[in-house]
């Protein structure tokens, strides 16, 4: 295979493949049967799947403002004037201790409206705005917990 036994006119530039495919093979043997092995992972404890059958009792102590279309501000239930609205809001966080209030703006009110309100909000002792996604009607009669 690898030798010439003609009579020879010289060395010939001819390259001997023979060892590199021997090598080659035993390198592809090699990768696998190790490539199986560094697939393996960690042994991992994963904690079981608890369901909870009730969620969580909502809140009924929330303080929600709300910004109608007509710019009338209701402070949960109660319409509320924005001059009173300052007072009326420190009387009602004073002796809170989670000092959260809900904002409430249908998509009528102007935004420069929602924005000054956000501020006196903000001015009169609330520590934290959360913004309601879906606009809260406060005339609409309110549904009976279940």
């Amino acid at each position: 295979m690898g030798m010439d036994m003609g009579g020879g006119s010289g060395p010939r530039s001819e390259i001997n493949v023979t060892p590199l495919v021997d090598v080659t093979l035993v390198l592809l043997i090699i990768f696998m049967v190790l490539q199986p092995l560094l697939q393996m992972g960690y042994d991992v404890n994963v904690p079981p799947n608890v369901s909870s059958p009730t969620p969580p009792p909502t809140q009924q102590d929330q303080i929600v403002i709300t910004l109608t279309g007509s710019k009338e501000i209701y402070l949960n239930k109660e319409k509320v004037e924005q001059s009173s609205l300052a007072i009326r809001l420190q009387e009602v966080l004073r002796n809170r201790g989670n000092k959260v209030v809900f904002f409430s703006a249908a998509d009528e009110a102007g935004y420069g409206d929602a924005m000054q309100l956000m501020d006196i909000v903000r001015n009169n002792g609330a520590k934290n705005i959360g913004i309601v996604m879906e606009y809260v009607d406060p005339t609409a009669p309110s549904a009976a917990p279940q």
